[in-house]
């Protein structure tokens, strides 16, 4: 019997290790600087100063919008920071960081696909100052519009490269997930505020967590999915917006 329990536990082991000893980019590398960021304050000069990893990232700009982002040599993490600037004031208006880990190990044990997406966004005055029939249909019309906005945003830089494109791909089309959920059953959206969030599924990573939270014509939303969901309410930076 000690035989059999020393061989088992050697198998767990060496399912594990694999795993264990791939390096990963760690979620402060990439929201740390989306951090340092200031809504309305910021300039493109301020972002140009932290936004890039030189080491590890590239860079790309438009005249509205900037953006690092970076990949691992095995395709399997991928991430961004971006901001984008109001052409008038010249001073940064929305920002989003993005981290996708594919990865699921060579055995089912190690499996540890997760995503992140954090944005903040001005939300535009058009929207805020819209009719709704309730606060349901606002959340719903200031969500679809920061998707828009993303959408428009990273548009001006993905013809940079393929990685970018790819995260650009992946966002959308959670984005879509999320809004038509919302639009088959627009009652869950009242959960988006809540310190859970509301849930949802991917089709690929798994169950995932959106929240939003409003603070005058400022939108926060984070979007987290597989192992990054587990235990969404009670994550530090979840109880933080």
């Amino acid at each position: 019997m000690k035989y059999k329990n020393l061989c088992l536990t050697v198998a767990i082991v060496c399912c594990i290790v694999p795993a264990g000893c791939r390096e990963t980019i760690p979620d402060s590398d990439v929201f740390g600087r989306y951090y340092l960021t200031t809504l309305k304050f910021s300039t493109s000069a301020d972002v140009l100063n932290v936004i890039a990893d030189n080491e590890k990232e590239l860079l790309s700009q438009s005249q509205s919008v900037i953006a690092s982002y970076g990949q691992e040599e095995d395709a399997e993490e991928l991430w961004f920071n971006m901001v984008a600037f109001d052409e008038a004031m010249l001073t940064a208006v929305r920002k989003y960081a993005f981290l996708v880990d594919e990865s699921t190990g060579p055995y089912v044990i190690a499996r540890k696909r997760k995503l992140r997406f954090d944005a903040r966004v001005v939300v535009d005055p058009k929207v805020m100052a819209e009719p709704f029939e309730n606060e349901n249909a606002r959340s719903i019309a200031i969500l679809r519009d920061v998707s828009s906005k993303f959408s428009d945003d990273i548009g001006q830089l993905t013809f940079d490269s393929a990685d970018l494109n790819s995260a650009a791909m992946l966002t959308k089309h959670i984005f879509n997930t999320i809004l038509v959920k919302l639009d088959n059953s627009p009652a869950p959206a009242v959960r988006l505020a809540g310190a859970a969030g509301m849930e949802f599924d991917h089709m690929n990573l798994g169950k995932g967590n959106v929240r939003m939270v409003r603070q005058g014509d400022i939108v926060s939303i984070k979007i987290k999915i597989g192992q990054a969901a587990k235990k969404f309410e009670k994550q530090p930076d979840v109880k933080n917006m």
